[in-house]
């Protein structure tokens, strides 16, 4: 069974005139009349009644023309269904993001993807950095935004969406709050919040390098997850960190952010938007397309804190 015998089937079925429904399709009539007696061969069914010079369904006909029209029309949706996937107007997609970019233009981002492309499921999930590039690689995301220092990207391709320098968190009665600017030796000998090694081992390590290497010993007293577990941990007195000048959004009252005299070797907070490395799916596109509006500084990232 071919598709164009159940288009001569429909327009024979509406017309019940094999002349007119001919004209109707732009063709003669003999290959309408053969192709629709093939079909009625081919399903073991008498679909028309011809008698008395007369064209009428028979019961199995009118049957038959409920399942021709459905199977047309499904065809049809599934087709245009297909053609604006590939324009990127509707489907699903599953972004990871880490919890920092809620105090980036991340928001704005799926606020404006979500207007422009509401046909596109947008289905977004916070996510460790460590833990979005085995999903993303794996497959079960079609992206994730992360911070760079945490992730291999090793099978990925990336977009870099903010890059800004680490300041330092302070709580409000300790003597470098008074300060404008802050450096390494104001470290030595204090306590120190920072993230576990496991997190990004050589970024830990040349963070701890850069001390080591100016005879600074800070304490580190205690590990924390996320930027927002550090800035209540300072603000609980347990110590200071290094957190994205980004957090000055989410900082406690009793916080505050000095900044930090780098030198050359800059801790530079990266987040990047990371998918799987290959054709880029229609929909995903649209995304990165948004998401590139809204990129902020291009730096790279040499430690992290």
């Amino acid at each position: 069974m071919e598709l164009r015998q159940l288009r001569y089937f429909i327009a024979v079925a509406e017309e019940l005139h094999f002349g007119r429904a001919a004209a109707r399709l732009f063709i003669a009539q003999p290959p309408l009349s053969q192709q629709i007696k093939k079909l009625e061969e081919e399903m073991g069914v008498l679909l028309f009644d011809r008698s008395n010079r007369r064209v009428r369904l028979t019961p199995e006909g009118r049957k038959f023309l409920c399942v021709a029209r459905s199977t047309l029309e499904s065809l049809d949706c599934g087709v245009e269904k297909v053609k604006r996937m590939a324009r990127g107007e509707i489907g699903r997609l599953q972004v990871g993001f880490v919890n920092t970019a809620a105090q980036s233009r991340f928001p704005n981002v799926v606020a404006e993807f979500r207007k422009h492309h509401p046909g596109i499921t947008l289905d977004i999930r916070e996510m460790y950095s460590h833990v979005q590039r085995d999903a993303v690689a794996a497959g079960e995301m079609d992206a994730g935004l992360v911070h760079c220092c945490c992730v291999e990207m090793r099978g990925l391709d990336w977009l870099t969406f903010l890059s800004e320098e680490y300041v330092l968190a302070v709580h409000e009665d300790h003597p470098i709050a008074r300060q404008d600017i802050s450096c390494d030796e104001d470290l030595h000998g204090e306590d120190l919040i920072m993230f576990p090694r496991e997190y990004s081992p050589v970024s830990y390590d040349k963070t701890i390098a850069r001390f080591h290497n100016r005879g600074i010993v800070p304490n580190i007293v205690q590990e924390a997850g996320t930027h927002q577990t550090k800035l209540a941990l300072v603000s609980a007195g347990m110590g200071m960190g290094f957190v994205p000048a980004r957090m000055e959004r989410a900082c406690p009252p009793s916080v505050k952010l000095i900044h930090y005299e780098w030198g050359e070797q800059k801790g530079i907070s990266e987040l990047k938007l990371i998918w799987k490395e290959g054709e880029v799916p229609s929909a995903l596109a649209c995304f990165i397309d948004t998401m590139k509006e809204h990129c902020q500084g291009g730096k790279t990232c040499n430690i992290c804190c």
